[in-house]
Order: C-alpha cells, then sequence, then structure tokens
C-alpha cells in the first residue's frame, strides 16, 4: 500500500487553500490532517472541503446519516474512533 506524506500545514497556508484551513482549524473539523493529506492536489483539496461542508456544516445531512458516515470512516481508516 502507498503512504501519502502529510504536507506542512503552514506551508499549505501560503496557497489558496488558506480560508478552508482557517476555517477548520476555528470549527476543529475537518482535522488539519485532511488538507495535510489532500494539499497534494489543491483543486481537489478545494472540492472536497466544500462538499464536506455542505454536509456536515450547513446541515443538509441529518445528525444520525453523519455519525454513520463517521464511524465507517474510522472503521476504513481502523481508528478506535
Amino acid at each position: 500500500m502507498a503512504n501519502v506524506t502529510l504536507l506542512d500545514i503552514e506551508e499549505l497556508k501560503k496557497t489558496k487553500l488558506r480560508p478552508s484551513i482557517e476555517k477548520s482549524l476555528e470549527l476543529r473539523a475537518p482535522d488539519p490532517g485532511f488538507h495535510a493529506v489532500m494539499g497534494h492536489n489543491v483543486d481537489l483539496a478545494e472540492a472536497m472541503y466544500l462538499a464536506w461542508t455542505s454536509m456536515f456544516n450547513e446541515g443538509s445531512i441529518s445528525h444520525r446519516i453523519k455519525e454513520v458516515i463517521r464511524v465507517q470512516l474510522s472503521r476504513m481508516a481502523a481508528c478506535s474512533y
């Protein structure tokens, strides 16, 4: 399995991702690892962040479904969430 290098958040703040990184840090979601991984492709990171925001922060999905998504993602990542 390939490993993805985590990029430095401070370096990513020098790109057009700065507003989304700062908003994420303010809201504490998604965690900095999101941008550290997705920052390899800035345009994709921006699009994925917009999708995240519309689903999780703007409330178009019920809380129950959000929790199912979180649990499934943690299981896929073998996280003890």
